[in-house]
């Protein structure tokens, strides 16, 4: 569903991002995150990059000095800053042009006349839509402040004056250069820098509030633009299998009858078993995937007449075209070949 450039994802699912961790750990870490797996089989089909993070963090907040399972404290933290580090290390990537999707998406933040500013909410790690925003010069905010060594600062995520044409992006599982310095700051870094411990993927659990900060307040920022009347979030390449934001999503939407979610899914509605459930009792989230839909709580198929109707736009590509329709068809190249000469 990503940027395919020559037909190869740019980046991999969380399938795949799983399958490179399970093979790019070496030594100890490799039987702390085999006995991982060996434990999460029976639970969870197929095991995930984020169900084995949560498993070893709850392993490591366990109290006491004995060892847990044949593995000290220590063995099991380094085996999970190993596997953030293998996750940096893959999504360390460059957009391909400058005609993606994620473009499309900045243009369109770029020509929307807005009476505030657009709020992107993202469980992607990696730094793509930054590169789009940034070469489309259009100006954002992810909750971190300074120049030198950029601090995630609460209150700055918590107020709401910033010029209409910016774009605030809240990334809810985290990215590849944010860190934890050794005094427990969270930090936005270059990637190039090795020496912190990088912070993916929310630990929702109560032992360590450091660790649990960006993400409680990133949600909370979720949880309070939903609640804004007649607030919409269009979400694309979500598939709902986050219980956390699942909750935000569901009580929100309950509790603010005016506000609204449209979920563009990528394939068969019959993947999104979690969303279904969410959206059987929450009339104001919609399901749109391919060959059906769930609009109100009730399910059904795509009108047919002689051909077969579909729906594209859970494939993020064909919804970065729609993007650049509503702008006119325009793109970065062409903007770019069309300025003046100096």
């Amino acid at each position: 569903m990503s940027v395919r450039p020559k037909g190869v994802p740019i980046i991999p699912d969380i399938a795949g991002l799983t399958t490179v961790v399970r093979a790019g750990v070496t030594g100890a870490s490799r039987d702390v995150v085999e006995d991982a797996f060996a434990q999460l089989d029976s639970t969870y089909n197929p095991v995930t990059l984020e169900n084995l993070l949560d498993y070893l963090r709850r392993l490591a907040a366990i109290p006491g000095t004995a060892d847990v399972r044949g593995f000290s404290n220590s063995a099991v933290l380094t085996a999970d800053a190993e596997i953030c580090a293998l996750v940096r290390d893959h999504l360390e990537v460059t957009l391909p042009g400058i005609d993606t999707a994620y473009h499309a998406i900045a243009l369109w933040a770029q020509a929307a006349k807005r009476h505030a500013p657009m709020e992107v909410f993202t469980t992607n790690y990696d730094l793509l839509l930054e590169q789009a925003l940034e070469a489309a010069n259009v100006p954002y905010f992810d909750g971190f402040v300074g120049s030198h060594r950029p601090s995630f600062d609460i209150h700055a995520v918590e107020e709401d004056e910033l010029p209409n044409r910016w774009v605030r992006l809240w990334k809810l599982h985290g990215s590849i250069n944010w860190a934890t310095s050794s005094g427990g700051d969270v930090l936005r870094c270059p990637t190039t820098d090795k020496s912190d411990r990088v912070l993916i993927y929310p630990s929702h659990l109560k032992y360590e509030q450091s660790r649990r900060l960006p993400y409680l307040a990133l949600l909370d920022r979720l949880r309070g633009f939903l609640r804004r009347p007649s607030s919409v979030i269009v979400s694309c390449g979500f598939s709902y299998r986050d219980e956390h934001i699942n909750e935000v999503i569901g009580q929100a939407l309950r509790s603010n009858p005016t506000a609204s979610v449209q979920a563009l899914l990528f394939g068969q509605l019959e993947q999104y078993s979690e969303a279904l459930a969410l959206a059987r009792r929450t009339p104001n989230l919609s399901l749109l995937a391919e060959d059906a839909a769930v609009v109100g709580t009730q399910t059904g198929d795509w009108a047919t007449t002689s051909t077969v109707s579909t729906f594209p736009y859970g494939n993020f590509s064909a919804l970065g075209d729609l993007l650049r329709e509503l702008v006119g068809g325009a793109s970065l190249s062409s903007l770019h070949t069309s300025a003046p000469t100096p």
